[in-house]
């Protein structure tokens, strides 16, 4: 029942669950939804639980019906899978359900565990048949309940299997020989785990395999071995075992009439098949069931069968079945043989196949089978028999035949020709057996196409590829030959080759052999191969090759690469293509040859080879190496680069004036060969050696043969060619040396004339001057330069002298004041380069000028050779004297022109055209541009102007040349020719209404320039306005050249944007960037004036002006009397006026300065209180009404705003002379706030009874000395008289008269009860000859006008029943008299305490009321109200939902005056107080750091009484309990606390959290610890001694545990000494807590129990804890310090126990601990036959003491083994440590005996005392243990377990026994109750 107890509980939740669950329980399913399982007693039966996914917990409801157990439950303690086990123990149907529970979605799973008993057994099986030497048959065993229900498993379940004698066998043969029960593990097939566990104790389970031995009949009986089940009939089965008999053929046979088939019968025995020799003794074949066909002879058989033959032959058409059976009549239905049907058929068409490979193309030369198939008319193949006879045609040209069947089906052939052909076929004939042949009526015909093709051949049939690295490295296309042309390619090894379908081979990733072939995919059987080999390359060299290159040539160097065939031989073969060889080239000397990319083709010699480019001349070593794992090849060939060999000077004619020479100059060509320089050779050559000498001159070192110098000296006239060769001899490295040729003509002739040119500095251009092409041989030089004239000498075709140095020249001027030729200054031969590399003679011939103008001539005359010249060439006497030619030069001195302006920029416009001024110069210019499409340039020579158009947008250089003056430089102007990239304007961007600003435009171009302004009328600027609130003018005024400037004139107020627009020459508008600007309202600031006392302070602010006023500067006239600052807060100083000015500034958009756009002034003036008034509205009142007063200074400017906030400030006191008159109240009393007497100076008066009384205020200063009341008066008085008057009521009757009360001008709604019922009418009852004040319409609407006066009003409902119903009240207008302020909702404290300020944070409604002179409020009024604050910092105020409210925010700290006026009405105006205070305490005057707890409290209830809601901006920051108030700062950062009562206020506190700069822990009491309580350590965050902020409740106090402040800090713990080789953690845990009563943080440190290592350490080696505190994740940079911990670690032994005997009666133990522990330690022994005794003390470290342990009763023992304990205690820690004490008695071996020695030292001498010295050991542990229990129960500790360790040391594993040892707490009470003076470890026992 206790089970089933609480199994329920468990059932209903799992329900519970299961139906919570149900929807989505589809999710995963268990494998059975009930399992059957069998009752048994001897065994056990098992069902294996299965879930489809999932990890479940599994339980049962019935465990003793049924259990269940997790198959390989992980730490979860869940599994997938499950074993159901049958547990009942009683034979019963009993149901247990089992339930799984996936533990990560809660699903249940639900499966119904049927424990019943077995009522019957029965044997299933697949067959009942059994073939001989055939594979086993299983048989299985299948159980029923009592209703016939399967069980679900028998597993585990014992039966036993028999083969029993057929007794209904009839005549079989022995049936126990013909079966054989085989076991699994016998066989191969894998049986059932279970089973293979029986069959391993040879047990039979409920599944077993049988085979047959020999044939015949056998019955199987299987039975339940468990006792249960004996009633249980056995289950029985009969099996027939069979040979296994075939039928040859087996399949049904097709056969024309007249053919024969011949049947064989096999047997199969062990695999292997024998034939039966027929007819047989066992069997026979019989034709049956004979059919013919319907045209058929029914009387003929179908077929006849020849037993002797086993031949069936065909006689008509049908069908007939052969049947193979027994001879023996009982055997014929016991078993079932193979049979056959025969059909007789006609022959309905031939069909053809061809083997192998079943497709009609065939290849010359293949060996094929074709045979030639018959086949009915639905296709079935019909068997060919010998006497059919097909005649076969088979073209001899096409076929060979080698081989033919008799029947014609089948032949063997040859192909031998490639073409296509057909075969015909014709079945013509049947032959019987006697001969005769019998012709088809209609011969069956056919013919087959058939392609022969050649065989297919691959070229080529080797190739030869290195291997490397990368896949796909080579490809080649293989060309195939023969077959039908259309090939499907392979590769035998894809990692050496691979194919693709065109034949395209590449090279695969690996080496080795592919075999390559192309199969023909007409007929995949005809393939060709060929073979690729992909082998290491083994060595590589360059092949012979020319290595010499001119620049610019590209040299390919062939490369061989050889390799090892694979196979062993060592056979070197060249491969045949290495191009995608991945080569590394390098070049020893960068730069002279450049190695290109790619490789050469392979070829004949090569496989590959590199191609290098000459870049510039030189030689190099190039090294071509391959690497790739163990392989490394190079090659090196040295190769050279030169330049090609051309004459440089002179390039093709050299001439020359007899007598001199001409350098000749050659260049390029071959270098020395570097590795031979010997071969190198130079040949010069001419025509005739007598008229010239010729000489070659060595090269210059520096150009290493680049240079060829050939000096040539004309010694005869006349002309001849000088022919020059250079390169190297052939050589070993330089097979193929190249060889360079170059010629000149040498010519040697006199000069026919001579020329005369001025030589420029710097020459720009090659024009001439424009005098000389006048034929004017004047030149303009300059006055100020003396010009150089260059002489030159041509020949008769007007050829250039190269040099004319051996004649003679003579020099003149015509006038040598201008210019003149100075000997010091003679002409200079210099031999000059044309830029071609042409060295020409220029004879130099300096002319000194005087800086004068005018006109001279300059002449140049050969007379002849000079003869040093003729001599030193050795130029024969006899040559031709030379005839002397002259040249003259007309000069002109003038002054180097100029050009103005140097620089213009211009619009890029078709009609813009600018001038530039050319002056002085020759008068003879060229201009050009430095660009031909920018700008087009006209020069008018007239005027010596250039007009330039531009053309395109862009820079372009004008230069003036001179062209008849040589001169440094040309003259030059930059023009810039631009379209317009952008417009900008530059306006203020705030004009008030009525005023001007001015606009300023400029058109910048694309260098952001501004365009000159002349430009603008071709650009149609326009500026305009996007609205019509300012107007454009365009003023003629110029800022300057480059600006249009516009007037602007603000006529509305609004804001709008100004656009510049230009059209450019494409006619496309542009637009600058739209330009903000507002009109403003006219500036104000209010108030226009400030009167304030010393002290007192207001705010000014402005109305109108440009929004919004964020840059409004305020500054005072007089700082002396009072202060502004930026917000325009005046505050008093001294008495005084002043004046504060406002200033509007903008941002000048393109200078950044700012401008004052608008600005008002306001007086200020600073006054003394000389007197105060009290003002009143009305002095006469009606009882009950109310009136608002406050005080002014003598005049009205002088109000409270004045005075109301003077720091020090003004304190009011309200008195009246008769007290129950008049009630005086504070403002905002209606709200519940009592405000201080600083804030009264405006209060409300109730009129409470009719009488007059006097209302007096006194007005104190708090500090007189400030000067703020005249003659620094201590108070200031006034009083003044009110008289309360009844209201006028009707005695009699006693009805209420009342009257709507409507100032002028007003109108009301008029509303009654009946509106929408009823039909109602309004009129005015007033007589024709008085005026009605007010008017009413049909609606209700009563309005009055500016009368005042009495009206009467009737209101008439005509109810729909008939019944009418009439009131009539009056309506008065009156003047409004005074309106007053009040303020809700009313503020609700706790215990009702009044407020002395408004929350921080709340909004409050201000209603005002308006009153007449009574003191009546008016139901209707016009007033238009205004509000304002003296300053707007501290609340924020704004309009009502109606105009005569208005809603304020409180937010910030601080006194607001309030006032309000009618603006139409002066002198209706009041003034109110707002201060604003914080609701939320505590102040929190010190900074609040992480870690804090506050105690966040407020007065502040909600309409019942209930608190508020508190909440955090921030919970990271500064998480708040919402109900209580209690908050805990978790990280630094601003944080808003909220308290809200819901839907009726709203207040908050920001708080400002610091990370705390200091973390200290102090130790609570000093001294040892020993740990059996909770070690405390208190740990302080911040500077401040507790982190309790605020005064906490009782309540609050509670709550704090809930929010967990300790999870804010962490406790670490350390040795302060590093002497032990643990860390301290391993000892000692440190838990933070937090004391909600001190407000401190706390570190509790408990200890672990020690292990013996542990234990022996910390007893050994003193140290103390050293206990720190942190916040984790604060990144704290601050000061942590830590407390100091001493602690003991207990009472330790050096042995677990003490063996004595009365030969051993004495022993030894230490004893290990803290000083102070042993000094109190006491001893004490469970027997008196044991003592122990202190031997030695030491009190070093480590301390222990030494007790010797005896036997004080020598005959202790001898009456058996004594156990006792030695107990040592400690009264100071409570601690007690018990040893076990075991004294045996040995009787001495030399003692008499009867046989020499005694049977007890016979007894210790057997193994049998080990044994007996075990039991007693264990004997006196149990005992101990059972004394521990029974002495100690765990309600009698008085110390928490919670610090005490929880393993006990053992201290020694040498001991197997040990004993129960003594706590502490079995001391006496006394000692339990010393104090504790420390740390220690608790209760420590040595077992």
């Amino acid at each position: 029942m206790a089970a089933r107890g609480r199994g329920l509980p468990l059932l209903l939740h799992a329900l519970s669950v299961l139906l919570a669950l149900g929807p989505i329980a589809a999710a995963a399913k268990l494998n059975i939804p009930k399992v059957l399982l069998p009752f048994t007693r001897a065994t056990r039966v098992n069902f294996t639980l299965e879930a489809s996914e999932g990890c479940y917990r599994w339980s049962s409801t019935r465990p003793e019906v049924a259990s269940i157990e997790p198959l390989g439950a992980d730490e979860a303690q869940c599994s997938q899978k499950a074993v159901v086990q049958a547990r009942l123990s009683q034979p019963a149907r009993l149901t247990s359900i089992i339930f799984a529970e996936d533990i990560t979605t809660g699903q249940v799973l639900r499966c119904d565990a049927i424990v019943d008993l077995i009522h019957g057994i029965q044997i299933v099986s697949t067959t009942r048949e059994l073939y001989l030497e055939d594979s086993p048959l299983e048989l299985k065993i299948q159980a029923l309940d009592s209703e016939g229900n399967t069980f679900s498993t028998l597993a585990g379940l014992v039966f036993d299997w028999t083969i029993v004698k057929d007794t209904e066998a009839n005549g079989f043969s022995d049936s126990h020989n013909a079966l054989r029960i085989l076991t699994f593990l016998e066989s191969t097939y894998i049986p059932p785990f279970y089973i293979s566990e029986m069959e391993k104790v040879a047990k039979q389970g409920d599944t077993v395999l049988v085979s047959g031995m020999k044939t015949g009949s056998s019955k199987l009986k299987a039975r339940i071995q468990e006792a249960v089940y004996k009633h249980v009939r056995p289950a029985e089965v009969r099996l027939l075992i069979l040979e296994n008999i075939l039928l040859n053929p087996a399949y049904d046979v097709y056969l024309m009439v007249g053919t024969s088939i011949r049947y064989r019968v096999q047997k199969i025995r062990q695999g292997k098949i024998t034939e039966l020799s027929m007819p047989s003794e066992q069997y026979e074949l019989q034709l049956q069931n004979s059919i013919s066909s319907p045209e058929g002879d029914t009387g003929r058989p179908v077929a006849v069968l020849d037993q002797d033959t086993s031949m069936v032959t065909a006689v008509q058409l049908g069908q007939s079945s052969l049947v193979l059976s027994h001879r023996s009549i009982r055997m014929q239905g016991a078993s079932r043989l193979p049979n056959s049907t025969i059909y007789v058929v006609e022959p309905g068409y031939l069909g053809f196949t061809v083997h192998p490979g079943d497709r009609w193309v065939l290849e010359t030369g293949r060996l094929y089978e074709i045979t030639i198939e018959v086949l009915d008319k639905s296709g079935n193949k019909v068997y060919l028999s010998d006497n059919i006879r097909i005649e076969t045609v088979l073209p001899p040209e096409f076929f060979e035949v080698l081989a033919s069947s008799q029947n014609g089906s089948y032949h063997h052939v040859r192909a031998t020709k490639r073409g296509q052909t057909a075969i015909e076929a014709a079945l013509t004939s049947v032959v019987d057996q006697d001969g005769g042949v019998h012709t088809l009526r209609v011969p069956v015909w056919n013919q087959q196409e058939v392609e022969i093709h050649i065989p297919i051949t691959l070229y080529p049939s080797i190739l030869t590829f290195p291997w490397q690295p990368k896949t796909g490295a080579y490809q080649y296309t293989i060309k195939a030959h023969g077959g039908s042309g259309n090939f499907s390619w392979s590769s035998s090894s894809y990692v050496v080759a691979t194919v693709t379908v065109k034949g395209v081979m590449t090279t695969g990733s690996d080496t080795g052999l592919s075999v390559i072939q192309a199969h023909d995919v007409q007929n995949p059987l005809h393939f060709g191969e060929m073979k690729v080999y992909v082998i290491e390359p083994s060595s590589m060299e360059f092949a012979p090759c020319q290595v010499e290159a001119h620049v610019g040539q590209t040299l390919e160097l062939p490369l061989r690469i050889n390799g090892l065939i694979p196979g062993g031989a060592n056979e070197v073969v060249t491969l045949s293509d290495c191009s995608h060889f991945d080569l590394v080239i390098e070049v020893e000397n960068q730069g002279v040859f450049q190695p290109l990319p790619g490789r050469l083709q392979p070829g004949s010699e090569h496989c590959s080879g590199v191609k290098v480019r000459a870049e510039v001349q030189g030689y190099t070593t190039l090294l071509v190496s391959y690497r790739h794992g163990h392989i490394y090849l190079s090659a090196r060939i040295t190769i050279a680069a030169y330049l090609p060999l051309k004459p440089v000077d002179p390039s093709s004619v050299a001439l020359v004036t007899l007598g001199s020479s001409k350098e000749m100059l050659f260049e390029g060509g071959p270098k020395p060969w570097v590795l031979e320089p010997s071969k190198f050779f130079r040949n010069i050559t001419s025509e005739d050696t007598d008229s010239i000498s010729l000489a070659l001159l060595g090269p210059s070192t520096s150009r290493n043969y680049q240079q060829h110098w050939i000096l040539v000296t004309c010694q005869a006239l006349g002309e001849q060619v000088i022919a020059l060769s250079v390169g190297n001899k052939p050589s070993i490295t330089n097979p193929f040396p190249a060889l360079e040729p170059a010629v000149v003509k040498f010519v040697c002739a006199p000069p026919s004339r001579l020329t005369l040119t001025p030589v420029y500095a710097s020459p720009q251009l090659d024009l001439s001057c424009p005098l000389l092409q006048q034929n004017k041989q004047v030149v303009p030089v300059s006055s100020h330069r003396n010009p150089l004239l260059d002489l030159a000498a041509y020949d008769q075709q007007g050829r250039r002298f190269d040099n004319f140095s051996s004649l003679s020249i003579q020099w003149e001027s015509t006038r040598p004041s201008l210019a003149s030729i100075k000997l010091e200054l003679p002409m200079q031969l210099v031999a000059r380069g044309d830029g071609s590399g042409q060295r020409k003679l220029h004879g130099l011939q300096a002319i000194s000028v005087h800086e004068a103008s005018g006109t001279t001539a300059i002449s140049a005359t050969a007379t002849g050779y000079q003869q040093s010249h003729l001599s030193t060439a050795r130029v024969e006497p006899s040559y031709d004297p030379l005839v002397p030619v002259s040249a003259s030069i007309e000069l002109i001195l003038v002054e180097d022109v100029r050009v103005s302006p140097e620089e213009v920029t211009i619009y890029n416009h078709p009609s813009v055209q600018t001038e530039l001024h050319i002056r002085e110069g020759s008068g003879y210019f060229f201009l050009n541009t430095s660009t031909a499409d920018i700008i087009k340039v006209v020069y008018q020579e007239a005027r010596g102007v250039a007009m330039v158009h531009p053309l395109l947008p862009g820079m372009s250089a004008i230069m003036i040349h001179d062209l008849c003056l040589a001169f440094p430089a040309p003259a030059k102007a930059d023009v810039y020719v631009s379209d317009i990239q952008k417009l900008y304007v530059r306006v203020v961007d705030k004009v008030e209404i009525g005023k001007m600003v001015k606009a300023y435009v400029r058109v910048l171009d694309f260098h952001k320039k501004p365009f000159l302004a002349k430009y603008f009328a071709f650009m149609d600027l326009k500026l305009r306005a996007a609205s019509q609130i300012i107007t454009l003018v365009a003023l003629d005024e110029a800022l300057d050249n480059y600006t249009a400037t516009f007037r602007v004139h603000g006529v509305a107020i609004g804001q709008t944007s100004l656009t510049a627009m230009v059209t450019d020459k494409a006619g496309q508008r542009i637009n600058s960037a739209p330009q903000q600007i507002e009109v403003f309202p006219p500036f104000r600031l209010i108030p226009r004036k400030v009167t304030l006392i010393i002290g007192a302070m207001m705010q000014i602010t402005s109305e109108g002006g440009p929004q919004p006023q964020s840059n409004i500067l305020f500054s005072i006239s007089n700082e002396s009397i009072a202060v502004v600052n930026s917000a325009g807060l005046v505050q008093g100083l001294a008495v005084g006026n002043g004046t504060v000015s406002g200033v509007v500034q903008a941002v000048d958009a393109e200078t950044g300065k700012l401008v004052i756009v608008s600005q008002d002034l306001v007086e200020v003036e600073v006054l003394l209180l000389q007197a105060v008034r009290i003002r009143a509205p009305i002095t006469r009142m009606r009882t009950g009404t109310q009136m608002p007063v406050y005080i002014t200074g003598i005049t009205n400017n002088q109000n409270p705003f004045s005075f109301g906030n003077a720091v020090p400030g003004l304190t009011f006191h309200w008195s009246v002379t008769k007290r129950d008159i008049l009630d005086i109240r504070a403002r905002h009393h209606e709200a519940s706030l009592r405000l201080p007497s600083q804030y009264n100076f405006a209060m409300n008066v109730h009129g409470r009874v009719k009488g007059r009384t006097g209302l007096r205020v006194v007005v104190k200063a708090l500090d007189p000395t400030a000067g703020q009341l005249h003659g620094l008066a201590k108070e200031l008085t006034d009083e003044i008289q009110i008289q309360v008057f009844e209201k006028l009521l009707l005695l009699n009757p006693e009805i209420e008269a009342e009257q709507i009360l409507m100032s002028p001008n007003s109108f009301i709604k008029l509303q009654t009860n009946r509106d929408g019922a009823a039909s109602l009418s309004y009129r005015v009852l007033d007589g024709p000859e008085k005026v009605p004040v007010v008017h009413v319409d049909e609606k209700g609407f009563v309005t009055s006008g500016s009368m005042i006066g009495t009206s009467t009003i009737e209101v008439t409902a005509q109810e729909p029943f008939g019944a009418n119903q009439t009131i009539i009240f009056a309506v008065k207008v009156s003047p409004v008299s005074y309106l007053r302020i009040s303020m809700s909702p009313t503020l609700h404290t706790q215990n009702k305490e009044a407020l002395a300020a408004l929350p921080l944070g709340t909004t409050v409604t201000f209603m005002v009321h308006f009153h007449d002179n009574s003191g009546d409020i008016f139901h209707a009024h016009n007033s238009v109200l205004s509000f304002a604050t003296n300053r707007d910092e501290f609340v924020q105020i704004g309009k009502g939902t109606t105009n005569n409210t208005c809603v304020v925010r409180t937010v910030s700290v601080g006194l607001t005056l309030l006032s309000v006026w009618d603006s139409e009405h002066v002198g209706l105006s009041d003034f109110v107080p707002l201060p604003v205070q914080q609701a939320i305490s505590p102040e929190l005057s010190g900074a609040v750091v992480v870690g804090d707890v506050l105690c966040l409290a407020t007065v502040l209830v909600g309409l019942e009484g209930l608190s508020g809601t508190w909440s955090s901006s921030a919970s990271s920051v500064l998480h708040i309990e919402p109900r209580t108030g209690v908050a805990v700062a978790r990280e630094a950062g601003s944080v808003t606390v909220y308290y809200e009562v819901a839907g009726h206020l709203r207040t908050y506190k920001e708080i400002v959290i610091g990370v705390p700069q200091r973390i200290v822990a102090h130790s609570v009491r000093p001294g040892q610890t020993n740990f059996q309580e909770a070690t405390k350590v208190t740990v302080t965050v911040g500077d401040r001694s507790s982190n309790l902020r605020g005064e906490c409740s009782p309540v609050q106090r509670e709550i704090m545990e809930t929010l967990h402040p300790e999870s804010l800090i962490s406790c670490q713990l350390q040795f302060k000494q590093d002497v032990f080789d643990f860390p301290a953690r391993d000892v000692f845990t440190a838990e933070p807590g937090f004391d909600a009563t001190l407000g401190r943080y706390l570190c509790s440190v408990t200890m672990h129990r020690l292990t013996d290592k542990q234990l022996k350490h910390l007893s050994m080696k003193k140290t103390v804890l050293l206990v720190t505190a942190s916040i984790p994740g604060s990144h704290v940079p601050g000061e942590h310090v830590g407390a100091e911990v001493p602690f003991s670690p207990g009472l330790y032994t050096d042995q677990a126990e003490i063996l004595l005997s009365n030969h051993y009666t004495s022993s030894e133990v230490k004893v290990f601990g803290a000083m102070e522990i042993l000094e109190n330690l006491e001893v004490k022994s469970g027997s008196p036959a044991v003592l122990a005794f202190e031997k030695e003390k030491s009190l070093g470290l480590p301390s222990f003491i030494t007790y010797t342990v005896g036997v004080s009763d020598p005959t202790a023992g001898s009456q058996g083994p004594l156990s006792t304990a030695l107990t040592f205690s400690s009264p100071i820690t409570n601690q007690a440590i018990t040893i076990p004490v075991t004294v045996a008695f040995v009787m001495d071996r030399r003692g008499p005996g009867p046989h020499g020695a005694s049977l007890f030292q016979h007894f210790l001498d057997s193994y049998q005392v080990m044994f007996f010295t075990l039991f007693a050991l264990l004997a006196g542990t149990a005992v101990m243990i059972i004394a521990y229990h029974t002495v100690c129960t765990p309600r009698e500790l008085t110390t928490p377990p919670a610090l005490s360790p929880q393993a006990s040391p053992r201290h020694s594993p040498h001991y197997f026994a040990a004993s129960s040892p003594t706590p502490f707490n079995a001391l006496p009470p006394s000692r339990r109750a010393s104090p504790h003076s420390g740390l220690w470890s608790p209760a420590y026992t040595s077992h």
